[in-house]
């Protein structure tokens, strides 16, 4: 459990659970029915510049935002049952990929996923770990990350 922490400017830096349900900002029960729902988590952590620099179109990013907004609410296991051209995913061997792969992806990691970015079908590419997709590529563009 994380502890509340105040930097200089006196703004919160961190969280303690126990704190807030103290404060009745949240009760254990839901605290469990979050724990126990595998909703996804995104990180841009190790997003390619490539990915986002040649795009000028604002409303795709609008679209790609809303598209994760809606994966968020469906978590993992309807994400799995849905159609690969809706909201679920598919696998993609790591030999298409045309950019450079970040360091999180070793030599064992043989396939990465693939979600559509919006209502387009431009995908975006990533691996999954535990609840957390790591969103590594976005394709602005038809065949600018791997060959459809």
């Amino acid at each position: 459990m994380g502890k509340v922490r105040v930097d200089a400017r006196g703004k919160q830096s961190g969280f303690s659970v126990q704190s807030v349900i103290r404060n009745n900002q949240i009760s254990y029960s839901e605290i469990e029915t979050i724990s126990r729902i595998n909703y996804p988590l995104f990180s841009f952590r190790y997003l390619s510049k490539s990915s986002i620099e040649d795009c000028k179109d604002t409303s795709f990013f609008f679209d790609f935002i809303m598209r994760l907004k809606k994966l968020s609410e469906l978590g993992w296991n309807e994400i799995r049952k849905s159609h690969r051209h809706a909201y679920g995913m598919e696998k993609l061997p790591i030999y298409k990929i045309k950019e450079k792969l970040p360091s999180l992806i070793t030599s064992d990691v043989e396939e990465l996923s693939v979600f559509r970015a919006a209502g387009n079908n431009l995908p975006f590419i990533g691996i999954q770990q535990g609840k957390i997709f790591h969103i590594l590529f976005i394709e602005a563009r038809f065949g600018d990350i791997y060959g459809h």
